[in-house]
């Protein structure tokens, strides 16, 4: 917890988290096995199959919360996301953003 003045705020509450532009850059693999980057999966594990619904969730949400708008493009689905939207369990700030940006995502799966 960090304060500026008087407000106090979590780093969650201010991250820079990446929202694309459009659903339809979301190009990434719908099915098989996908190997995060180090970079993403910082914490362990980096495989996951897109087939298997804990792994799939897993990955859409490491990706979610610690990837770019590169790796958003590269690890999503854009039909993934919109079936699976409401299993997805990203932090608060990154479900604001993306239902903000994508209202539809709220009424999705």
């Amino acid at each position: 917890m960090s304060t500026i003045g008087n407000a106090r705020f979590t780093y969650a509450e201010v991250r820079p988290y990446a929202v694309p532009e459009d659903l339809d850059e979301l190009q990434g693999p719908a099915h098989g096995m996908v190997v995060l980057p180090h970079e993403l999966a910082w914490s362990g594990r980096r495989e996951f199959d897109l087939d298997d619904t804990y792994d799939r969730t897993a990955l859409y949400k490491i990706v979610l919360e610690e990837g770019g708008r590169q790796d958003l493009r590269r690890f999503l689905n854009k039909e993934l996301l919109q079936r699976h939207w409401s299993d997805l369990r990203p932090a608060r700030q990154v479900r604001t953003r993306w239902e903000q940006r994508f209202p539809g995502l709220c009424h999705a799966a």
